[in-house]
């Protein structure tokens, strides 16, 4: 991210496309550990951190300092008219979504300078992080189609049962899947994720397993697509 960028209204389209987006993402800094140099930028979202959650480990990257940060208004991020890929939900669900949403709506975009006493085997020397306070689907159809913008990596992880969320992310099937992959601008071209740490992908386009790191109480794992890997 070149530093002009960040005077002026947010770069939304150099931010969105080939990033890496993780809904229901929490505080988790992990996909930046393992995905930083492989993508610059970061979009996560998550319904249940506040802003003042986020504002208080903002600066908690090991090895970075801020360079600079914002709260994004919303006209800055979507723009564009777009056509949505709907939940298939009754009404009922709708209200239920809408009403157990735990935290008002906010963005936050900031840019992270490596510190001089690291060097690159540490990670790259800046990268982007936008910080939706909102729901997942929502959020990558919001962003995004209306930006007409596809990610390189969805990553996944604590967004199943008895995470606060009203829908489950890692079925192939389910909304955020089927948002992902109808997306008329494009696919990802990975997904990373724990999968509660079973060996195959929960998304079967992505059947190539390309890498796999050892994180406490499980693994996680890179899939891009391609035939499936016998690898463990």
């Amino acid at each position: 991210m070149a530093v002009g960028a960040l005077h002026g209204q947010l770069p939304i389209a150099e931010v969105l496309q080939g990033s890496v987006f993780y809904p229901a993402s929490a505080l988790d800094g992990r996909p930046v550990k393992y995905l930083g140099g492989f993508s610059h930028s970061f979009v996560y979202a998550d319904w249940n951190v506040s802003q003042q959650s986020l504002t208080n480990n903002l600066d908690t990257f090991k090895g970075y300092r801020i360079l600079y940060s914002r709260a994004i208004e919303r006209f800055e991020l979507c723009f564009k008219s777009v056509q949505p890929i709907l939940p298939e939900l009754s009404n009922g669900n709708q209200d239920r979504l809408r009403r157990e949403t735990r935290v008002p709506p906010y963005a936050m975009w900031t840019i992270y300078e490596r510190l001089t006493e690291f060097d690159e085997a540490h990670g790259p020397q800046r990268f982007s992080l936008l910080f939706i306070g909102g729901e997942g689907v929502e959020t990558f159809q919001s962003l995004y189609l209306s930006n007409r913008c596809a990610p390189s990596v969805i990553a996944l992880s604590r967004c199943d049962a008895f995470t606060g969320n009203w829908t489950q992310f890692f079925p192939h099937k389910g909304i955020l899947a089927r948002s992902v992959m109808l997306n008329p601008s494009g696919t990802p071209d990975y997904i990373f994720c724990d999968y509660r740490s079973k060996p195959e992908s929960p998304w079967p386009w992505y059947s190539t397993l390309e890498h796999t790191v050892a994180v406490p109480y499980g693994r996680f794992r890179l899939w891009s697509r391609g035939p499936r890997s016998t690898a463990a």
